[in-house]
């Protein structure tokens, strides 16, 4: 049973960390978010499930609770600033005009992810742990007369996790841990509408054109947006000697059923007439995917110590993205066709002195994508390497400030060969980098 004491720490804990912990959106491999330590970041977060070095254990693998001796609070933010440009070679629309507009400039938004950590332990055996994060996140933003803003113009994907978790030491060797994630999953998605090359499709070229509704010729907006709330599971093992400590660590996935809105602007009275691009209430179904780590971290003497990491995520789960209407609007299907991705990593630090110590890191990040013709503008990813540094201060027996950064680089002339819904074909390449830079404050009493 907890004491008084420990209760008046949680509720303290609880205040503190609502309060600082916000929903975070980035770009990130697919649309997952690994940012969620500071230190971890310094290594590519080679070895995250089995290092165990502070609250931040709760997200990578809660087995590693247990090696906590005190109550602790890590508060943290990563920002991430991407920079994606396009190079068109075809833009064509439905009737295969060439599509007016420019390339569109640097996509990438500047995000934040910051994170909210607690752990404390109850007895000799068990310890609780509450994590807030942000576990998946996307944010691009296009002008909205680029040339592919039929098929994106904005993008917003961010998540909300409340992770409580519990960890319990079986020997000296031995440890479990399990948490339950409640969260939140958040969308809106814009583009802009080709009325005219809708008729053509719908109706016919002769009456349409009629009627002043061309291809390019009679332009709207259109605005979807959803949210939801579910839950699902995660759950970890770790063993550890006084040299070397092995973590596996699984995450589940959660089945999400978005309601919300989708607002429709400038439509012609043809079309409402129909009941269709209309102001109407809109349904979708996503799944986020199921993650699997093996860890390895390996004390070579008191100052050095190596970690390995692979992590598979388990991106078949996302096919299409299907939007259903309320209205008599027809579903909108967008197919992704995603596969399962890895992402390998291995990290080194360095013990200069008990205030300082110092970590380099190198990961492999596989893109879920695995045909160019599902790739999209919303979102250009492709393979990517991570090289990565980061340092420790401690600051007093309390206190220790982490950073870290890592430089991406993506393939060079990331393909897009996209038929948007509206029949328009987007083809030409991206160039795309990535930085991120994160920072955590570790307390503990």
């Amino acid at each position: 049973m907890m004491t008084q004491k420990h209760t008046s720490k949680l509720s303290k804990a609880l205040i503190l960390a609502a309060a600082l912990t916000l929903p975070g959106t980035s770009l990130a491999a697919g649309f997952q978010l690994s940012e969620q330590s500071g230190n971890g970041l310094g290594r590519a977060f080679a070895g995250g499930a089995a290092w165990a070095e502070n609250a931040t254990t709760v997200f990578y693998n809660p087995a590693g609770m247990t090696r906590l001796e005190d109550t602790q609070l890590v508060f943290g933010a990563s920002v991430i600033t991407l920079g994606a440009d396009f190079d068109r070679t075809v833009t064509v629309d439905a009737v295969g005009q060439p599509l007016t507009g420019g390339e569109g400039g640097d996509v990438g938004k500047l995000g934040g992810v910051p994170t909210g950590y607690f752990v404390m332990p109850i007895d000799e055996k068990w310890t609780f742990g509450l994590g807030l994060n942000a576990p998946f996140g996307l944010s691009t933003d296009h002008p909205i007369d680029w040339v592919g803003r039929y098929q994106a113009v904005y993008s917003h994907v961010s998540t909300f996790n409340i992770n409580p978790s519990m960890g319990y030491e079986i020997d000296d060797n031995w440890s479990v841990g399990f948490g339950l994630n409640l969260q939140n999953f958040r969308v809106k998605l814009t583009n802009m509408v080709d009325y005219g090359a809708v008729c053509f499709g719908n109706v016919d070229p002769l009456t349409c054109s009629g009627i002043g509704l061309t291809p390019q010729s009679y332009d709207g907006y259109a605005e979807v947006e959803g949210d939801g709330w579910n839950f699902g599971v995660n759950f970890g093992v770790m063993w550890a000697n006084d040299a070397t400590r092995v973590g596996f660590h699984y995450r589940g996935s959660v089945d999400h059923e978005l309601e919300g809105d989708a607002t429709f602007i400038g439509a012609p009275a043809l079309f409402a007439a129909s009941d269709v691009f209309v102001d109407t209430g809109i349904k979708a179904d996503f799944k986020t995917p199921e993650t699997l780590s093996l860890s390895v971290v390996h004390a070579i003497d008191n100052n050095w110590t190596l970690s390995f990491d692979a992590t598979r995520t388990g991106w078949d789960t996302f096919q299409e993205l299907r939007i259903r209407y309320d209205s008599a609007q027809p579903d909108t299907v967008e197919d992704y066709l995603w596969e399962d991705a890895w992402r390998y990593a291995i990290g080194v630090d360095y013990k200069y002195s008990n205030e300082w110590t110092f970590r380099a890191g190198y990961a492999f990040d596989e893109t879920p994508i695995a045909i160019e013709e599902a790739r999209t503008p919303r979102l250009p990813d492709a393979d990517r390497n991570w090289l990565s540094f980061g340092a420790s201060y401690k600051m007093n027996s309390n206190m220790m400030l982490n950073f870290g950064y890592s430089k991406l680089f993506l393939d060079d002339d990331i393909e897009l060969n996209k038929v948007g819904s509206q029949g328009d074909t987007l083809r030409g390449t991206y160039e795309a980098a990535a930085d991120i830079f994160g920072a955590e404050l570790v307390y503990s009493f």
